[in-house]
């Protein structure tokens, strides 16, 4: 506790001094820059205000909700994204650029520091990591970008005026600052505020995410309008595996968490408060309701879903308790509503009713508010349009109101996507499966090892626009399903140009008990099932592959610099 209110007191005294509001202030490379530099205080309060970039837990919606721009869930209107209704950008990159240029202003001078480098090495990797976590970002966003090695100003008129510099320029250079963050930075049970802190292991995790996605966006869009010159996916496919394997093999305190208790582990990762000696969780933010530091999951996730709802698709991915597949649309025909949702408690992998609300799961054990229907039919604020309310992230033994009072901590990085990744990977790389590191995942919820399906025996069988091997499409399958609603599937689909999975298709809910509703007569699809944008989209989502998977470059950009390029379909 003592070193989650240290991190809360670096945070709050930074909250409101945003990278663009330092730029305001006089300049440090003009004004007392060497008065200021001399000591570790001094770059441990640098690099502290970094980590208000970190993901946190929503105060005004579920933090499921991010999610929003994949198939996992929907809300009761169409994502702008899927449907193809991003909009060309007239303004700036600023503040993309703006957390560049603060970085680069300590990376410019933390060598004037006069006390000794063992003192200050941690803060060195922290800027380095978050330099890595920007530039991740902006590749994200618009692929190829301007790579800055030192902070601007304006007499740098040839650098202000380069051209975009290449994916592979940018994304090897955040992996060679992570690879220099993994030697400076402590290991989580030393650093300073623990899982709180950056450290050795996140940065290692962090390059096993950042090599998977540059691995997979070379060889998935090798033959389309985001194509890479110069790809060579197997680059960062070992990149990605040689993480892992160092998380893996070396002396980490890592592992998946689990007390023996396979109905409840899961859930209770994504529950607790103090995350520090949970060896799972390599980084989270914590919250502190003792100190008015909380969220409002419980809110959102439990009374008040405010039109979000889980998807079909995501149901339907899940495998039986069993092992094997299970064919959920037969199952529909006869077993609707209430008895639908409970059949997938009894019959399916336990990680699904660990992360939707089952009839009978207690709510909130104080006040005994019980989870009897799905609130189909409720009003905007109370509605989930599908019937699989999202669970993950809640607390029974919290508050319910919007009243910024829960702790469950915010997982930024943590062990069971690393073993993902390094599956994946290493499929990739040489069809080797990883049985050893997909089984933990397995073991913690009981269920059987894993084992290569047919893909096309699976009657759910989803579609990615081109053909993979059985063994990856069962290590996707794995990953979907370990890492619901940690917003991490938009990244997914787009590395893996992946529109295929939701073009031109819809949303949908769980199969309508008209017995539960007699006086309702939702949209319902021609299986029975929900089907909340059935008039929206018609003809389902409109994604536009030739455009949609970088943002535009803003224009004024454009025009400022006439060495830029625009993305495709711009």
């Amino acid at each position: 506790m003592k070193n989650t209110i240290k991190i809360f007191f670096i945070l709050t005294l930074f909250s409101g001094w945003s990278c663009t509001d330092f730029l305001d202030r006089p300049p440090l490379d003009q004004i007392g820059i060497d008065d200021y530099w001399k000591s570790s205080v001094d770059l441990r309060n640098y690099t502290a205000r970094f980590y208000e970039s970190l993901p946190y837990h929503e105060n005004n919606l579920s933090t499921a909700g991010r999610e929003a721009a994949a198939t996992n869930v929907t809300y009761r209107t169409a994502n702008p994204i899927l449907n193809g209704e991003t909009t060309l950008s007239t303004g700036s990159w600023q503040s993309g650029f703006a957390p560049v240029r603060s970085v680069n202003i300590f990376l410019d001078n933390y060598d004037k520091c006069e006390d000794p480098y063992s003192s200050w090495k941690q803060y060195l990797g922290e800027a380095q990591f978050f330099k890595a976590w920007i530039y991740f970002d902006l590749v994200q966003t618009y692929g190829d970008v301007p790579w800055y090695t030192h902070a601007l100003t304006p007499e740098d008129e040839a650098e202000l005026t380069k051209p975009r510099d290449s994916r592979i320029v940018v994304v090897d250079s955040i992996l060679s600052l992570l690879d220099k963050a993994i030697i400076n930075l402590e290991k989580r049970d030393e650093a300073p505020w623990g899982n709180n802190s950056i450290n050795k292991e996140a940065a290692l995790a962090f390059k096993s995410r950042v090599a998977l996605f540059e691995g997979t966006w070379q060889k998935y869009h090798s033959e389309d309008e985001f194509g890479t010159a110069g790809a060579d996916p197997d680059k960062y496919f070992q990149a990605c595996v040689d993480a892992g394997n160092e998380l893996i093999n070396g002396d980490y305190n890592v592992g998946i968490y689990s007390t023996g208790n396979p109905d409840q582990d899961y859930y209770d990762l994504f529950k607790t408060g103090d995350m520090g000696d949970v060896s799972e969780v390599l980084l989270y933010r914590a919250y502190n309701v003792g100190e008015f530091i909380g969220h409002n999951q419980n809110y959102y996730n439990t009374t008040t879903p405010s039109e979000l709802g889980a998807t079909w698709e995501y149901v339907s991915s899940h495998l039986g308790n069993d092992g094997q597949l299970i064919d959920y649309l037969s199952i529909a025909q006869d077993v609707k509503g209430n008895d639908f949702l409970e059949m997938l408690a009894s019959d399916v992998d336990l990680r699904l009713r660990q992360s939707i609300w089952i009839p009978g799961d207690v709510q909130h054990y104080p006040s005994d508010v019980v989870f009897d229907f799905p609130p189909i039919f409720a009003g905007s604020r109370e509605n989930n349009p599908t019937g699989f309310q999202v669970k993950k992230y809640t607390n029974p033994y919290q508050e319910l109101g919007y009243a910024n009072a829960n702790d469950a901590g915010r997982i930024i990085f943590r062990y069971g996507e690393v073993l993902l990744n390094y599956a994946e990977a290493l499929e990739e790389l040489n069809g080797t499966v990883a049985y050893d590191q997909l089984n933990q995942l397995r073991a913690r919820v009981d269920m059987p090892e894993f084992e290569v399906l047919s893909q096309d025996a699976d009657p759910n069988k989803v579609d990615y626009g081109y053909e993979i091997s059985d063994a990856l499409y069962e290590i996707r399958r794995e990953r979907k399903v370990e890492l619901a609603f940690e917003v991490l599937r938009e990244q997914d689909w787009k590395r893996w140009a992946a529109h295929e999975l939701f073009i031109n298709k819809r949303p949908k809910g769980y199969p309508f008990s008209s017995m539960e509703f007699p006086d309702e007569s939702p949209v319902v699809d021609e299986n029975g099932l929900l089907d909340p944008l059935q008039i929206e989209l018609t003809n389902g989502y409109n994604f536009l592959p030739g455009r949609n998977y970088l943002e535009s470059v803003p224009q004024t950009e454009l025009t400022l610099n006439p060495n830029l390029s625009q993305n495709p379909g711009w």
